[in-house]
């Protein structure tokens, strides 16, 4: 398989965009208009430090970038290749799955695996506000884009919202949720790394060990209360969360510094 030609045009040395960045983007357009599919051969650092007139590490970082937003991989002694894109999610925007799919035109699907009233645990009790073994309504799920399976999610509701086993949960959560008042505001999000067992695995397709996004989150009202309680479990190669952070001003980091 042959490498496709990147853009002929010159990047701008003078620019105030770094070179690798300028590369990175041509990239990208030569992605898309030649339609690259997974598993085609994009580029070699060699190849891409002779048609730009770059260094190797500017080639590097530029396919490093690629990589990062897992649009490509590396095969050592082979060159880099196009990879099935992942659903990559904005941070802090706070959207339904069905909401993050739909917007990028996806079809999404849920198919539901439980609904029913039980007592709530003590992690969900904690987020929520609620008593020991107060009454919650327990939502598991398995959420598709198109025909994959990327998301097992357990959503935990308080009782008081009015929301039962026997609703339609094969759409938005949150939209459900807005018709019955409940007006979401804000979300606290804890992601980290994890691997499936054997039942999660099964559920979402994969061999047991497999690499996923775990996430917990707590969602709140225009209020300022948990109204939601969600643990989530999204498949590695095919969801990332994409989080742009600003700099704090000098002051506010010497206010939010640990005291020595």
């Amino acid at each position: 398989m042959h490498a496709r030609s990147s853009s002929k045009a010159p990047i701008d040395h003078h620019s105030p965009l770094p070179l690798y960045f300028q590369i990175a983007e041509r990239l990208r357009h030569d992605m898309r208009t030649r339609k690259m599919r997974q598993g085609d051969l994009l580029a070699t650092d060699e190849r891409i430090q002779q048609e730009f007139g770059v260094s190797r590490a500017t080639a590097r970082k530029a396919i490093d970038e690629l990589v990062d937003e897992g649009l490509v991989e590396r095969i050592t002694g082979k060159g880099t290749f196009v990879t099935e894109p992942r659903l990559q999610v904005p941070l802090p925007a706070m959207l339904s799955f069905t909401e993050e799919l739909e917007r990028r035109g996806i079809r999404p699907r849920t198919r539901v695996v439980s609904a029913a009233w039980v007592p709530v645990d003590e992690r969900a009790g904690h987020a929520l506000g609620l008593q020991a073994e107060a009454r919650v309504l327990r939502l598991e799920r398995i959420r598709y884009a198109d025909k994959k399976p990327v998301l097992h999610t357990v959503d935990i509701l308080p009782e008081r919202l009015g929301i039962g086993p026997g609703e339609d949960f094969s759409g938005s959560l949150y939209e459900l949720m807005e018709t019955r008042g409940v007006r979401l505001a804000e979300c606290q999000n804890i992601i980290m790394a994890a691997v499936t067992d054997q039942q999660l695995g099964k559920l979402l397709r994969v061999k047991k060990g497999f690499p996923v996004l775990a996430l917990r989150r707590t969602s709140y009202d225009m209020k300022g209360l948990p109204v939601l309680y969600e643990e989530a479990a999204c498949r590695g190669d095919l969801y990332s969360y994409a989080i742009r952070l600003a700099r704090p001003s000098r002051s506010a980091s010497k206010k939010n510094a640990f005291p020595s």
